[in-house]
């Protein structure tokens, strides 16, 4: 028996919460969106297609046809419209069928989930619930205008996202792990659906906040440097999630140079992380004094809302 089918075993135990967090989750990168035909992913359990409609916003709707549930990734877009591969049913982007080749009246039930979707930081981004609890994620002291932003798929994680976020407010291993020379800050101000902090010095400078359950973005400041990061995850399934990272520098001379050497150092992070996220037997044991944000974390993804997804 895989993760997978342990996990669902629990859920239908009663054990473990069923459906995902209701969250924004990353779909896919900005740039891989477009009109002209939809883009398959496979998120929450389930699978969605991304596209853009006429004015060039996002649209996240269901994969699985109304009429036979096939996979409308393999359909094709036709006047503004999604048509099925199999039997050219058309769907809009409210997910309302609008056209039957057979001529048949068009069924009430005809309909595909559409989720809220939004765009932002490089990001395809989908709500995993009817009506967004909070907006869109941020990176702290920033605006996505003011900013050099590059978006980037880092690949699939056999941990929950959860699980790599709590790494935002777990001081203790920038220190041991990443050998960064970062102190705890005296509190993190937890709200009901973000959790916030920041640590200033003379020199050093760290306003990192969590949105969600799935994206932990910081604006950091070194040696007089801004730099701006998001770090965000979507579930493939409970056990599974695609990750993605943005980096961002204010724009002005050397950008170009100034965002690589963010990338290289953001990516030099995650290859540090990766090794033992990947591989961790995931349980919050015990806990010292020093866990004392971490606790809280914990406590707060336990007490956040889910839901099932839109079409289960």
């Amino acid at each position: 028996m895989d993760g997978w089918e342990q996990r669902q075993r629990r859920r239908d135990a009663g054990v473990e919460p069923p459906g995902y967090h209701c969250s924004w989750f990353p779909v896919a990168l900005a740039r891989e969106v477009t009109a002209a035909r939809p883009l398959g992913v496979d998120v929450l359990g389930t699978r969605v297609i991304a596209y853009r409609d006429a004015a060039g916003r996002p649209v996240v709707q269901s994969a699985w046809c109304a009429h036979l549930g096939a996979d409308l990734a393999l359909g094709e877009m036709v006047e503004g419209a999604v048509r099925c591969p199999y039997h050219h049913w058309r769907y809009d982007a409210a997910g309302a069928c609008v056209h039957i080749p057979t001529g048949d009246r068009i069924p009430p039930g005809a309909r595909i989930a559409a989720y809220p979707a939004a765009e932002a930081w490089g990001l395809i981004w989908a709500f995993n619930g009817a009506t967004p609890l909070f907006d869109v994620p941020r990176i702290p002291d920033a605006a996505p205008a003011d900013l050099a932003l590059e978006a980037n798929l880092r690949g699939i994680r056999p941990v929950p996202p959860w699980v790599s976020v709590s790494n935002g407010v777990d001081f203790q291993h920038l220190r041991t792990l990443h050998n960064l020379p970062v102190e705890a800050p005296d509190s993190i101000e937890i709200r009901s659906h973000a959790i916030e902090f920041r640590m200033e010095t003379a020199h050093y400078l760290q306003h990192g906040l969590i949105t969600g359950t799935n994206v932990f973005a910081q604006h950091l400041r070194r040696d007089g440097a801004d730099l701006y990061m998001l770090f965000a995850g979507a579930p493939i399934d409970p056990q599974r999630t695609r990750s993605f990272f943005v980096v961002g520098v204010e724009r002005g001379a050397e950008t170009a140079a100034r965002l690589a050497g963010l990338r290289a150092f953001v990516e030099k992070l995650l290859a540090e992380d990766e090794p033992i996220l990947n591989t961790m037997r995931f349980r919050a044991g015990v806990m010292v004094a020093a866990d004392r944000h971490l606790s809280r974390y914990f406590a707060y993804v336990r007490s956040f809302p889910r839901a099932e997804p839109l079409d289960a």
